[in-house]
């Protein structure tokens, strides 16, 4: 099974020269940045005096102006001494580093232009040497966060949870599954649900159809125009956020047609992504460097193999006022800004929930995905026979009720009431009677409605024990009538 369980989570980089490539697990964007101001600061001065000074290295920073989240403008003070004593790992015999010690010394150029090449010498000499390329190679380099979802439909109740406001999506389906009579109907359901899904939770991010297996229909003529012109019709001009590609050589079509294993339309496609990521106001938006420096501390942890997530109470403050950011007000409005770009996923609607901040989102993807999956085909029911949960996998996955025992099980023990109460707050998972919980996704479409062939659910509610108010169930028969109304009586 190759499929994508779930989601997974990567990170890219579009270098200036449109070549992409993978990305530090650990970017350090506030020593990045601080070489990217040694040197556009150092070739400013190159350019415009005979004798050239560089920024004292143990505050090259300056005195920045940066702007918070929103349309708020401040004055963002030197940041504080333990900031910028930056460190970077060393090589064996690599004597460079940044750090407190480092006395300032001063760069004299003759007073005719010299080659840049020596300029940049004189500036790795002064600075760590792979920051200082990797700030000439990033100057305008964009880091990406990419989130493959998972297209199984067990799968789509799970992934609200990650849909944020910005971004760009990327919608992938098989081209043959349109073409094919016998499977268009599964496939258009398959495209409406994503589109609408994008539309709800982010309505005004751009969005790229993309369809894939493009080498094994090119022999057939008029095969993109019919898939052209049955997304069209499934779209109906209702979702303006699609992406046109600009197809000098397919003509105007709404889709990217690719290959991978040909690599056909690789390349245009990431372009695409390229221009609508520089093209987002999102992208380019300017934020403290404090907040740098915060994001910076709290996603070195992730070297550590065994860390996935602090504890805000007792990591994330802590770092927060390391850096200067000792107000617990800024560090949550940091927090959300850093999770809305995905860099990490902290969520505050109960005290259980916020206390976690997670610098591996793949670690919640995965235990969430071990609940919330196809049972007869991700769950090895040998396990649970040997530790005496066989009757409580099966009732997990037939009826779509887990034991308390089940999750604890699958979980290891481990922040069981962060997952239990992350998916009741999510919708995911309700309670249902003593130490016993309803997953909805895992119920089947075992209840067949004689009169139409429907497969469905089939709920029964007791209101034996409690109170029904009179004309409740009326209105509700009556908001359901409605309701099918409007979708054309289905």
């Amino acid at each position: 099974w190759d499929s994508t369980v779930g989601a997974e989570v990567s990170e890219g980089k579009v270098l200036e020269n449109r070549e992409w490539m993978k990305s530090d697990q650990h970017c350090d964007f506030t020593s990045r940045f601080a070489a990217r101001l040694m040197l556009t600061h150092a070739y400013s001065v190159h350019e415009n005096s005979s004798v050239g000074q560089l920024p004292n290295v143990t505050n090259p920073f300056g005195s920045v102006k940066a702007k918070w989240k929103g349309d708020i403008g401040e004055n963002i003070e030197n940041v504080s001494t333990p900031v910028l004593t930056l460190m970077k790992p060393k090589r064996q015999g690599d004597k460079s580093k940044v750090s407190e010690n480092v006395p300032d010394k001063r760069v004299k150029t003759k007073s005719h232009p010299a080659k840049t090449g020596n300029l940049d010498a004189d500036i790795v000499r002064e600075y760590d040497e792979t920051l200082v390329m990797d700030a000439k190679r990033d100057a305008n380099s964009l880091t990406l966060s990419l989130w493959d979802f998972g297209g199984q439909q067990v799968f789509y109740s799970m992934h609200h949870i990650f849909l944020t406001k910005s971004g760009i999506y990327v919608l992938v389906f098989d081209i043959r599954e349109l073409l094919e009579p016998d499977t268009r109907n599964e496939a258009n359901i398959y495209l409406l649900f994503w589109l609408r899904s994008i539309k709800l939770h982010a309505p005004s991010v751009s969005m790229l159809l993309v369809g894939t297996f493009f080498a094994d229909m090119m022999e057939e003529k008029g095969n993109l125009r019919l898939i052209d012109k049955i997304l069209r019709e499934l779209t109906n001009g209702s979702f303006e956020q699609i992406v046109f590609p600009d197809n000098i050589e397919h003509g105007d079509l709404i889709f990217f047609p690719i290959d991978n294993k040909e690599r056909l339309g690789i390349d245009r496609l990431r372009r695409a992504v390229e221009h609508c990521a520089r093209d987002d106001p999102v992208s380019s938006q300017e934020v403290s460097i404090r907040w740098m420096a915060f994001l910076d501390r709290i996603l070195s942890e992730k070297q550590n193999e065994t860390k996935e997530y602090l504890t805000f109470s007792d990591e994330v403050k802590i770092i927060g006022a390391i850096v200067g950011i000792p107000s617990v007000g800024e560090q949550e409005e940091a927090l959300s800004f850093f999770h809305e770009r995905g860099f990490l996923i902290h969520m505050t609607s109960t005290e259980i929930l916020k206390n976690i901040v997670i610098i591996k989102p793949q670690w919640l993807i995965d235990a969430l995905s071990k609940v919330i999956c196809e049972g007869n085909m991700h769950i090895n029911m040998d396990q649970f026979k040997q530790v005496g949960l066989e009757n409580d996998a099966q009732m997990t996955y037939a009826r779509g009720l887990a034991s308390r025992d089940f999750l604890e099980y699958i979980w290891k023990g481990e922040q069981v009431e962060f997952f239990i109460d992350l998916m009741k707050r999510t919708m995911l998972l309700s309670e249902w009677g003593r130490d016993s919980y309803l997953i909805p996704s895992l119920l089947r479409d075992t209840y067949v409605i004689p009169e139409t062939g429907i497969p469905g659910h089939r709920c029964v509610y007791y209101f034996s024990s409690g109170f029904l108010p009179n004309g409740v169930f009326q209105r509700l028969l009556c908001l359901c009538v409605e309701l099918s109304s409007r979708n054309g009586g289905n």
